[in-house]
């Protein structure tokens, strides 16, 4: 979905209006009319304004919601989004290493389950292509490495 598609969903779920929304982030109603018919992309900076009036992330408004509404997302599901392969992320989330998921054994078993957190997804996703871009994150602040550290 495009950022306009989402940013309009975000809108309705928030039930606010273009004035509002506009106000709230110090622009024109023109401009976020514009925004959400797609004629001009938001800077990062405005994305990051738009999102806290719309109570939500700028990845969200960027990328779309989880299409999954459960929470739960699948190791390939994860792999998908993030590029990593399966047993990379069993391993990493069995030794604490990924920010957005979690490996533990319940009581008896041998085997590990896997929780991954989908909004922690989005945004490791979202630091590693402000990585790729040029160190700065949507938000203008340094983009994380995964291993912790600020990138060069």
């Amino acid at each position: 979905m495009s950022i306009a598609s989402n940013l309009r969903n975000e809108l309705d779920r928030a039930g606010l209006s273009v004035a509002t929304v506009a106000a709230e982030i110090g622009a024109e109603p023109s401009s976020v009319r514009k925004y959400l018919s797609g004629k001009i992309r938001p800077s990062d900076r405005v994305l990051a304004r738009l999102a806290r009036c719309l109570d939500t992330t700028p990845e969200i408004l960027k990328y779309g919601r989880p299409r999954r509404t459960s929470g739960k997302l699948t190791t390939d599901e994860v792999a998908a989004a993030t590029g990593i392969d399966p047993l990379s992320l069993r391993i990493g989330c069995q030794r604490g290493v990924w920010p957005f998921g979690t490996a533990y054994k319940r009581p008896g078993s041998t085997q590990y389950t896997y929780e991954y957190d989908p909004a922690a997804v989005l945004r490791w996703v979202a630091d590693r292509k402000a990585i790729a871009r040029g160190g700065q994150n949507e938000e203008s602040e340094p983009a994380q490495r995964p291993f912790g550290g600020v990138a060069d």
